[in-house]
C-alpha cells in the first residue's frame, strides 16, 4: 500500500525533463511551495497528472476519497486494490478518470522484533525510491467530491495498489501500481480496457525500486523536512 510519500518541486522538474505538462492556471498555482513535503500523507493537496484534450496536465487533487456507502465522514479511501477494479462498484465508473501521482519516493513500516506490552509489534520505516532515479509515478483514479464544510466541489483521488514483488514483500504484502515514464500517455489518454489495466497495474520487477531505513521521526504526520529521507544505519 502507500500511506505517505515525498512530493517536492523537484519531482515536477525532473519530470518535466521527461514529458512536457500544460499548466491549468484554473487550478495550478503559479507558486506550489505550500504543497512541498517530505511527509505527504492522506487528506493533503497534492500535484497529480491527468489527460485532457489530448495532452497532460498538472493540477492539485486531494489525497482521499470519500465513497458513497462510507456514513463515518471521517472515513476515507487512500488505496484501492487494482485487482478486478473494473467489476468494484465504487471505482467501476472512474476507470476513465485517471490520474498519476508523481512523489521521489514513498514510505513503508516494517514490523520487527517481539510485541511490547502494548501486544503491539515495533514498526521501522523505510524510504523506496526508483532505482534508475526517475520519479516513482503511482496510478489513481479521481472524483469530484463535495467538500462538507463549504459546499465546494473538489477532486478527490485514491492510489492504486497491485500486489508486491520479492524486494517490497518484506516490508508490506502491496505496494503502489507505478507507471513506467513512457506508459503515461497510455494510461491517461486512451480508454481504459482489461488489456490497459492489466498491463500498468502489473506487479513491477524487483529492481524498480530499491529501500533503506529512515528516522522514526516520519512517523508523525507533522513533522516534515529534508533530513525523512536520510539514511538510518541498520544495527
Amino acid at each position: 500500500m502507500c500511506g505517505r510519500f515525498v512530493q517536492i518541486d523537484a519531482t515536477i522538474t525532473r519530470l518535466q525533463a521527461i514529458h512536457e505538462f500544460q499548466l491549468r492556471t484554473d487550478s495550478y498555482p503559479p507558486h506550489r511551495h505550500r504543497l512541498e513535503s517530505y511527509n505527504v500523507a492522506p487528506q493533503r493537496m497534492v500535484t497529480v497528472i491527468k489527460g485532457a484534450n489530448g495532452r497532460l496536465e498538472l493540477e492539485e487533487m486531494l489525497w482521499g476519497m470519500k465513497p458513497k456507502w462510507a456514513i463515518d465522514t471521517a472515513r476515507y479511501l487512500i488505496n484501492a486494490r487494482s485487482e478486478g477494479i473494473s467489476e468494484k462498484k465504487t471505482f467501476k465508473r472512474l476507470l476513465n478518470q485517471k490520474i498519476v501521482v508523481p512523489a521521489e519516493g514513498f514510505y513503508e513500516w516494517k514490523s520487527s522484533g517481539a510485541p511490547g506490552p502494548d501486544l503491539r509489534f515495533e514498526k521501522t520505516p523505510y524510504y523506496f525510491y526508483r532505482s534508475d532515479g526517475n520519479p516513482v509515478l503511482m496510478a489513481g483514479l479521481f472524483e469530484q467530491s463535495r467538500d462538507s464544510e463549504t459546499g465546494e466541489q473538489i477532486e478527490t483521488f485514491v492510489i492504486l495498489t497491485t500486489a508486491a514483488n520479492s524486494m517490497m514483500s518484506p516490508y508490506h504484502d502491496r505496494m503502489p501500481v507505478i507507471v513506467e515514464p513512457a506508459q503515461l500517455p497510455e494510461w491517461l489518454l486512451k480508454e481504459t480496457d482489461n488489456s490497459l489495466l492489466e498491463r500498468i497495474t502489473a506487479t513491477p520487477p524487483n529492481e524498480t525500486l530499491t529501500t533503506y531505513r529512515v528516522s522514526n521521526k516520519v512517523n508523525s504526520s507533522r513533522t516534515d523536512g529534508h533530513e525523512l529521507i536520510e539514511e538510518v544505519r541498520e544495527a
